[in-house]
């Protein structure tokens, strides 16, 4: 199982592209809260990163989160820096439109591409990568680049999602929108979401001079009771693919909505309420840190 991608790799990725995404996205309740409902297993990715991004960080550090998109991670991250004022959020995207939208203390926006991301080096204590890694074109230059902002002592914390089985909440959505929105089907060779497991992300920053050094692993099941309750789940962990939706004619989307309880019936198992599906999505936290180098061996005698 895959999940889907536009098919014109000129334009995924680029800033027209996701200022178009988050334009779309921007009114609905998606990771910030902003509507009454929070979805639920994003809510829990959230939190997770947040609390240990935190502990990464410091009451001090500069943390710069890269992708920040319309800013929920960098907005939780500064809460501390209300009572511990040394703290700086620096909210980076290739996107200026969702930048534009966060207001809050202790946090400053930098309108950059990942892999030239106009900073001195050596400045940042933490880096965060949220939902965002296989959407880079070059992961591997990224890392490299983000490793030489790292102050000593500086982190990277990437999120990656577990095996396709334990995201059914994500996979069954992008297989649907995958088979009629032609956009969405991800072209051979380009990374998917599920192509970068740790094991992988340890390849990938070995030649910037990182090493994986901690992964903590996450959880959570949304409940699921009707087409608009999944796809309020799915939007806000998926928005390239929530956008392809949204932008579909009404007779497509109420065509999608018609179809997906059969489908959640033949993948996803019911809780104790009958009428409510049981939707899983696990990741992985992985924490990567400049290599040590090997204490010189001192001959004695």
């Amino acid at each position: 199982m895959t999940a889907p991608s536009p098919a014109n790799p000129a334009t995924y990725g680029s800033r027209a592209h996701w200022d178009g995404v988050h334009a779309l996205l921007e009114d609905r309740a998606l990771l910030e809260d902003r509507g009454s409902i929070r979805p639920k297993a994003a809510g829990a990715l959230l939190d997770h990163m947040a609390a240990v991004a935190d502990r990464l960080a410091g009451a001090d550090g500069v943390v710069m989160d890269l992708g920040a998109g319309q800013g929920a991670l960098a907005r939780a991250l500064a809460q501390p820096a209300l009572t511990n004022p040394g703290r700086l959020v620096i909210a980076s995207d290739i996107a200026a439109g969702p930048l534009a939208a966060i207001r809050a203390p202790g946090i400053a926006g930098l309108v950059a591409d990942a892999a030239r991301p106009a900073l001195k080096p050596g400045v940042v204590d933490l880096i965060t990568c949220l939902r965002g890694l296989w959407t880079l074109p070059d992961p591997a230059g990224v890392l490299t680049a983000m490793a030489g902002l790292l102050a000593p002592g500086g982190h990277i914390l990437v999120q990656l999602w577990d095996r396709p089985a334990r995201c059914r909440l994500i996979g069954t959505g992008a297989a649907l929108l995958g088979k009629v929105l032609p956009d969405l089907t991800r072209p051979a060779g380009e990374a998917g979401p599920f192509d970068i497991d740790p094991d992988g992300l340890a390849a990938l920053a070995a030649p910037a001079g990182l090493e994986l050094v901690a992964i903590e692993d996450g959880a959570a099941t949304a409940g699921i009771g009707d087409a608009a309750g999944y796809w309020r789940e799915f939007d806000a962990l998926a928005e390239t693919a929530a956008a392809a939706r949204l932008r579909a004619p009404a007779a497509l989307q109420a065509r999608l909505d018609a179809a997906l309880p059969g489908v959640l019936d033949r993948v996803l198992p019911r809780g104790d309420d009958a009428a409510v599906w049981q939707a899983p999505i696990a990741w992985h936290l992985c924490t990567l840190a400049p290599r040590m180098a090997p204490e010189p061996v001192t001959q004695t005698g």
